[in-house]
């Protein structure tokens, strides 16, 4: 048997070499983490390892609507199936860190991103299932921080229905956890990597992928009223 032995001087050099080296991968991550602009948390280094450290939380499998904790395992509830199809293409690629929740490509058109953003906005109100019309109201969301949101009721952060990125044109919506099910069993978004896992995160909160056409913002308006039926009841 060969044994290799290291002394102290060769042993100190390797331990250095491997902390530059996982310094620099960390920098490397944390410069695409600021990439993505703000979010939730706070946009700096504080930020970076609060969200490195959610990433020991994140649901696995977001894209399996297994996933969805709930007390039902039904597939819609204020959406229709016979309403919602299946979304064509590949997948999008989304950003591996839990907050901020954004989409890396497939990203929507400028103009759609403003459309996007004008569709949630203009969801003036809900008919709910007594023939109550809900007002819904705009403010600063309590999820997001940097931009505004669209609440059913209070503005509170427990009736936070949607709210837009931006940066992508991707959507956070707070559904019933049936109609999260459906959403995702028909491939339109994914769970928020802390849903149903982080206090204040409900386990319905999910990522609508980019729109891409009209058809797709005709859906978004019908995941917005959902979201604003569930936060309702």
């Amino acid at each position: 048997m060969i044994r290799v032995s290291i002394g102290r001087p060769g042993l100190t050099i390797a331990l250095a070499s491997l902390s530059t080296i996982v310094a620099y991968l960390g920098y490397r991550d944390y410069k695409a983490w600021l990439s993505l602009g703000p979010g939730g948390l706070p946009h700096n280094l504080v930020g970076y390892v609060t969200t490195s450290f959610l990433k020991l939380f994140a649901i696995k499998k977001p894209r399996d609507f297994a996933s969805v904790l709930g007390d039902s395992l039904q597939i819609g509830k204020y959406l229709s199936p016979d309403n919602i199809p299946y979304r064509q293409g590949d997948y999008p690629i989304v950003a591996p860190w839990p907050v901020p929740n954004r989409v890396l490509n497939q990203t929507a058109p400028e103009e759609f991103k403003i459309e996007a953003h004008q569709t949630i906005y203009s969801v003036k109100d809900v008919v709910l299932a007594n023939g109550k019309h809900l007002p819904l109201k705009v403010a600063k969301s309590f999820l997001e921080k940097h931009s505004d949101a669209l609440f059913a009721n209070e503005i509170l952060a427990q009736f936070e229905a949607a709210h837009e990125h931006p940066v992508d044109g991707s959507i956070h919506v707070n559904l019933h956890p049936s109609d999260a099910r459906l959403l995702i069993e028909r491939r339109w978004g994914e769970l928020h990597p802390c849903a149903g896992k982080v206090k204040g995160i409900p386990a319905g909160f999910t990522l609508v992928y980019p729109p891409r056409n009209q058809l797709e913002l005709d859906l978004v308006n019908q995941f917005i009223q959902a979201s604003a039926q569930h936060l309702a009841e």
